[in-house]
């Protein structure tokens, strides 16, 4: 990561809000302390909390708690304020004064954190006060998930930055996909052969996602009950995740071709009949229980959700890619909130030996690649071995890559590699329009089903794996849940 030259003003839309606090700001701030932004780099925050300048920068220091203060001192000069609702004219009048006030004549980076139904109308303003294009430089906008809510809605949002901008200025944020387990994928599969030979339906048996989470909805109420997890999670997070697992070998390391790759592998995504959701389909809801022996409320005795709702916190599936490679491997995914721990990788479970020479000792059973994603990302195989004794006993034994243990450093964090790439035009990581729209149309059939009169979610204790019905969508299949160990990489 080279320091970025030219000129830089970031416009962060939504700078007071929580993904604000948790990722972005300390993304910048990552940027500033490894002398990676420009020397005329100017930051201007906005959004209705009433804020002076010098009060946004005193949020800031809360948000990040900087322990060098001469560092801090250079990153407050360049930190500024807009009160104002982002979707009113005048609100972007506010900050065209102030630009301009500045002389912050350079690239522009729109970085919009604000409720993705405020998307459009804060394009438009974008337009309406000139702001989509500067004399001194490119303009780009990164826009945070959900595009949309359907595939109705993700089409309308893409025809309205289509109307102001480019797709090459457009940067639409899975952050996932900057994880470095996520793209070591290219790597690990495709510069080891011994991976990419066994890589199709020949040597796999299944594949189990999991996308886990023991936190509730803290803070987030209003989105999680107008989203759900298939909304909040699957659309983006899990498909995106599956379709570098899945994707053939791309003819070069060009954005373009590794984006085309991971797109085919969502057109190819099997759709889902009425019929094959009641099979494959299974929708909970956590009720109170304990997370690591503290008692937990209930999404129902969350604050404002209805008595009566029936938002998913949790989904199971099982899905199909049609394509020769992968004819026939079953994808078994969870996903939600308040589940047994915090965790999310990719298990790829190969076939079972075709021997018979340990089966008075042990069932045979095909070994496990697993991915983790998070919270400690690495790669660990599942071997089996022989237990030193003068008996024959099998034992199974991780072999394992984890990068805090084998780096002996910190891993660059998603959103500092995001926000650096889009300023250095590299749209490698980011999800193109297509294969939105593309996603959104997977998904679609169960937004529908949940609209049903009679559809209703499973209840499941806090604190769980999921209700019952969860393990039902993978024993039909003969095939059991694996459960994520804490053995490794420190789980």
């Amino acid at each position: 990561m080279k320091p970025i030259q030219q000129p830089l003003t970031l416009f962060l839309v939504g700078a007071t809000g929580d993904l604000a606090k948790k990722k972005i700001l300390k993304a910048l701030y990552g940027l500033h302390k490894e002398g990676l932004l420009p020397e005329r780099f100017r930051l201007i925050g906005n959004s209705r909390k009433e804020f002076t300048d010098t009060q946004f920068q005193e949020f800031i220091h809360e948000v990040i708690k900087p322990e060098d203060a001469s560092q801090w001192q250079r990153f407050a000069k360049t930190v500024h304020y807009v009160t104002g609702d982002i979707d009113k004219i005048e609100t972007f009048h506010e900050l065209r004064k102030l630009h301009d006030s500045l002389g912050a004549c350079g690239n522009h980076l729109w970085y919009i954190a604000t409720l993705p139904s405020l998307y459009i109308q804060t394009v438009r303003n974008i337009k309406a006060t000139g702001f989509d294009h500067t004399d001194c430089g490119w303009t780009k906008i990164m826009l945070e998930k959900p595009f949309g809510t359907n595939v109705e809605t993700a089409h309308e949002l893409d025809h309205a930055l289509m109307e102001v901008f480019t797709e090459d200025q457009i940067y639409r944020i899975d952050h996932f996909l900057a994880k470095e387990t996520v793209q070591n994928l290219l790597v690990f599969r495709f510069a080891n052969g011994i991976f990419e030979h066994l890589w199709h339906r020949d040597f796999i048996d299944h594949i189990q996602v999991i996308a886990a989470e023991d936190f509730g909805i803290e803070g987030r109420e209003v989105f999680y009950e107008q989203t759900g997890t298939v909304r909040d999670v699957v659309q983006n997070h899990v498909l995106q995740m599956l379709a570098m697992t899945l994707m053939d070998e791309p003819n070069s390391l060009a954005a373009h071709d590794i984006r085309e790759k991971r797109h085919q592998i969502l057109q190819s995504f099997r759709p889902f009949t009425p019929s094959e959701i009641s099979k494959s389909v299974a929708f909970g809801q956590y009720t109170a229980g304990e997370i690591d022996g503290n008692p937990v409320r209930g999404y129902k005795e969350e604050k404002g959700i209805p008595s009566n709702s029936k938002t998913e916190t949790a989904v199971a599936l099982r899905s199909f890619v049609d394509l020769p490679r992968w004819k026939n491997v079953p994808l078994y995914i969870r996903a939600g909130k308040r589940l047994s721990r915090t965790v999310t990788e990719i298990s790829i479970v190969f076939k079972e030996i075709p021997n018979k020479m340990f089966e008075h000792v042990e069932k045979n059973q095909g070994n496990i690649l697993t991915l983790r994603i998070q919270p400690n990302e690495g790669v660990v195989v599942f071997l089996k071995v022989k237990k030193p004794g003068l008996h024959l006993e099998l034992d199974e034994v991780p072999m394992q890559f984890c990068y805090r243990d084998n780096f002996q450093m910190g891993l660059v964090e998603a959103y500092v590699k995001l926000i650096y790439d889009a300023v250095q035009g590299d749209p490698t990581l980011f999800p193109r329009s297509d294969g939105i729209e593309t996603s959104w149309q997977y998904v679609q059939p169960l937004l529908d089903y949940k609209m049903q009169p009679k559809f209703s979610v499973d209840p499941y204790a806090a604190g769980s794996w999921g209700p019952k019905s969860f393990d039902k969508v993978i024993q039909q299949d003969g095939r059991e849940w694996i459960q994520p160990s804490i053995e490794v990489c420190a789980l």
